[in-house]
């Protein structure tokens, strides 16, 4: 995608990216979707592997082999 047309899209839609952060956060609340659990200091939650791995540079490593 060129630089112009990337422009343009992010006018039309300016607040897309909020609204798949709270749409994959729906998902999250609701157990759909999720595929690993995160246990830390005995709590439990459960995450989108590919959120996760999109948050860091050393997760995807870490999360390629669970």
């Amino acid at each position: 995608m060129e630089a112009e047309e990337t422009m343009e899209c992010l006018q039309e839609f300016p607040e897309h990216h909020k609204m798949i952060l709270d749409r994959l956060n729906e998902q999250r609340e609701q157990d759909r979707f999720t595929d690993i659990t995160l246990i830390v200091d005995g709590h439990h939650f459960k995450a989108h592997k590919a959120v996760l791995a999109a948050c860091s540079h050393v997760l995807p490593q870490i999360v390629s082999i669970l």
